[in-house]
């Protein structure tokens, strides 16, 4: 079988051109490859104006036991194109910042999965609300991935001193050490 690496530069995506997030993916996901899993992956890509839909084929080729694959995108018009040319994926609009979306969707699917990732929540916000409202939807044994934590240090996204006031002051790095020192 290709490794994630392989596939991810064949499909296009900038998880491994931009981003090296293929040895964390390689490790954590290759024990899942060939097992029935459900995949939801917020952003289909549709703002980078490259690489449009190729985490759907990245993780379609990597996973060949795949259940079900859902994606949350912000883009309404690009979500609709990308409904039409990949018609076996889920994919719903909405903002991942927004609490009482993510709850309405968790309600409307009542499914649990797999993966999850992060990946078109950039801001601060969005990355948070994610990880706090979506989190239960993940399976015992399943995973949970958060892209771009770099953001946490860019204030076009909410990083250093724009942090917006629904994160209480804090980067999304410093929440997650918040989250690591409760489970001690």
């Amino acid at each position: 079988q290709p490794s994630f690496y392989e596939i991810a530069i064949e499909t296009g995506t900038d998880k491994v051109t931009l981003h090296t997030y293929q040895d964390m993916y390689e490790r954590y996901l290759s024990p899942k490859r060939n097992r029935k899993i459900r995949l939801l992956e917020i952003g289909l890509g549709c703002w980078l104006g490259y690489g449009l839909g190729s985490a759907y084929h990245t993780w379609t080729e990597y996973f060949s036991s795949l259940k079900e694959i859902y994606f949350i995108e912000k883009d309404v018009e690009c979500a609709d194109r990308l409904s039409r040319e990949l018609s076996d994926a889920t994919i719903v609009t909405g903002d991942p910042g927004d609490e009482a979306f993510l709850a309405g969707f968790l309600l409307e699917h009542n499914t649990k999965f797999d993966i999850i990732i992060v990946s078109g929540g950039h801001s601060v916000v969005q990355q948070m609300e994610s990880l706090r409202t979506l989190w239960k939807a993940v399976k015992p044994g399943g995973v949970f991935f958060c892209e771009y934590l770099e953001t946490s240090y860019m204030e076009n996204y909410g990083g250093k001193g724009k942090i917006r006031s629904t994160t209480k002051g804090k980067s999304m790095i410093q929440f997650l050490q918040d989250i690591s020192q409760d489970m001690m």
